[in-house]
């Protein structure tokens, strides 16, 4: 492709936003995105920055769920399907069975995590050389199949989020990768979960979309099926997510070898990892030695964790934006930078500061706006210019320091913000942390007039809000309820909740008064991930109560085989000590040497 027509395929891909939202690479999340065919009415589009292909508009969860549960996708040979599930795996099985060789030859207790797993065939192979064998699969008829074939000794589910927290030794991702909407919160949810850890090797395998086949004619290339395959990835594009994802020994190589005529490459995406497979149809990514569970402890990464977790977090920076429009602002511990990314496209320009080198890293390679920059400092601003910021912002930091250095920062803050400047700055409340269990990186919590007193050392006007975390339900005519609506309470209040977090607005002249904020999620369909939930409970529920009932007729079954060998023991006790018994003792002493005799006289 020339770099004309690359131009004009970055037009389209521009003029294609849906919902105001243009397409957006979801393994760089670059917006340079090129168009770059249509298939069965799915436009794709091109990232030459990561050499990664998706589809935009994504469809649907609920259609992708509709399309996996049907036998005919695993058995009917339908496009994006398969001919024979067992048959097309089975290619697969050397590479697989070496893995598993590695590990156990480092450990004895081992276990296996398959998602998509399929009707179980790799984990039914691990679980007959002692493996502890888990598997996530989307499709009902496929988990139908697999609890047929192998019963009890395969633990498969429907979701990731339905795994035990558990540490696993391999995790499988074998032809899966390209099905979601999305690569990272699947890993997002495995790392929140406890399941991947340094340890951890993964292997994930996936067509390849920078082959002689994909690239020499996109849209009749063989694996360009939407809406089955939604993102397609080269070799480039696999590395990138498993060393964003903080994976030190990652490789890459071509799988299924073809020769697909002439080679062919796209002149605006750099050569490198992906021309040494151009020959393959496939590739095969394996991954170890990811920090990542322990860097999503210390920082947020959306997408992370809970719910909860995202209630205390994006609300202060949706706060934040109002008095961010046309400012210069300083977001103080930015961490991973998506705080300072938000008020960056209503700001003059947002700098992000934070200590750590590794949040930077990220931050860095994922927000990319011309109002946004990062700099590392350990100097708590100071070698920065005094009255250089409209707006500082400090969410979730001031905790992580001792009492000093929270007295030294705060009177930093007030050193660089302009006369009619504002500080907003959170931290938690110490009421509810004790619900989170003990956090190490927590080095001195404040209550609400600590907190005060530490500000008010050094501003002359603080205004405190607190931060409640609830349920709500709206009444309107829209979705979303215009600013006069009204808020009201049902089932009473309890004065007696503590917020979980307190949020201060402070300035060194005095302040308007503040209008109350209600922030609603309008990001999933509440009811339905509710009942869906529920649902799965119940179901757990079902199987506890099954494997209950079972446990307690194999222990009726012991009792009463323990009773009737307690007797048969009685009996020949008793026949022991019988005159008969005393009267043929010879005679079994003979017939024991005799069949003694010909059992040597056999061998």
């Amino acid at each position: 492709m020339s770099m004309a027509e690359s131009r004009t395929k970055t037009m389209e891909a521009a003029a294609a936003a849906v919902g105001g939202k243009p397409p957006v690479c979801p393994v760089c999340e670059s917006q340079a995105v090129v168009f770059l065919c249509e298939v069965d009415g799915f436009r794709i589009f091109r990232c030459p920055q990561s050499a990664t292909d998706f589809v935009w508009p994504m469809p649907g969860d609920a259609q992708l769920k509709q399309l996996y549960d049907r036998e005919q996708w695993f058995e009917g040979g339908e496009k994006g399907g398969y001919q024979n599930y067992d048959a097309q795996t089975e290619p697969l099985l050397p590479f697989y069975l070496e893995m598993l060789a590695e590990c156990e030859r480092e450990s004895k207790n081992v276990s296996i995590l398959d998602v998509g797993c399929g009707y179980g065939t790799h984990l039914a192979m691990a679980s007959r050389r002692g493996w502890q064998c888990f598997g996530v699969e989307v499709s009902e008829h496929a988990r139908k199949i697999a609890r047929e074939r192998h019963g009890e000794r395969l633990y498969v589910v429907e979701s990731v989020e339905r795994v035990i927290p558990h540490q696993f030794d391999v995790i499988l991702m074998l032809e899966v990768i390209e099905h979601l909407h999305d690569p990272y919160p699947l890993f997002y949810s495995l790392f929140s979960l406890g399941a991947i850890g340094p340890k951890t090797r993964i292997a994930i395998t996936t067509p390849n979309a920078r082959s002689f086949a994909a690239v020499s004619d996109p849209g009749a290339w063989i694996y360009r099926h939407p809406p089955s395959h939604l993102v397609y990835y080269s070799a480039r594009s696999l590395r990138h997510v498993l060393e964003r994802l903080r994976f030190t020994g990652v490789k890459v190589e071509g799988t299924y070898p073809a020769d697909d005529g002439k080679p062919a490459s796209y002149e605006d995406e750099t050569a490198g990892v992906n021309d040494e497979w151009v020959s393959c149809s496939g590739l095969l990514a394996r991954a170890s030695g990811s920090d990542f569970m322990e860097f999503m402890h210390e920082r947020y990464v959306p997408g992370t964790w809970s719910k909860i977790t995202e209630y205390e977090h994006l609300p202060r920076y949706a706060f934040a934006r109002t008095y961010a429009v046309g400012a210069q602002v300083l977001d103080f511990g930015c961490g991973t930078g998506y705080g300072a990314a938000q008020l960056a496209e209503v700001a003059e320009h947002v700098l992000g500061l934070d200590a750590s080198a590794d949040a930077l890293v990220w931050a860095r390679a994922t927000h990319d706006h011309s109002h946004l920059s990062f700099e590392q400092r350990d100097d708590l601003g100071r070698g920065l210019p005094a009255s250089s910021f409209d707006l500082i912002t400090c969410f979730e930091m001031i905790e992580h320091v001792d009492e000093d250095t929270q007295r030294e920062a705060v009177q930093s803050f007030a050193r660089l913000l302009r006369p009619a400047a504002k500080l907003l700055i959170s931290t938690p409340n110490p009421e509810v942390t004790v619900n989170y269990g003990e956090n190490p990186y927590h080095r001195k919590e404040l209550t609400e007039q600590e907190f005060r007193q530490l500000l008010s050392a050094s501003f002359a006007h603080v205004q405190m809000l607190r931060q409640w975390i609830r349920p709500s339900v709206t009444l309107a005519a829209d979705d979303l309820p215009g600013q006069a609506a009204e808020f009201g309470y049902i089932g009473g209040t309890d004065a007696s909740t503590p917020p979980a977090n307190f949020l201060a607005i402070c300035s060194h002249q005095p302040l308007p008064g503040l209008g109350e904020k209600c922030y609603l999620d309008g990001s999933q369909d509440f009811v339905a991930v509710s009942m869906a939930r529920e649902k799965a409970l119940h179901q757990a529920r079902i199987e506890h109560f099954s494997i209950l009932q079972r446990t307690r007729d194999l222990y009726v079954s012991l009792v009463a085989r323990e009773a009737e060998l307690a007797e048969n023991r009685a009996v020949l006790d008793g026949m022991k000590g019988s005159l008969s018994w005393k009267l043929t003792a010879p005679m079994r002493f003979v017939a024991q040497l005799l069949r003694g005799g010909r059992s040597r006289s056999r061998s």
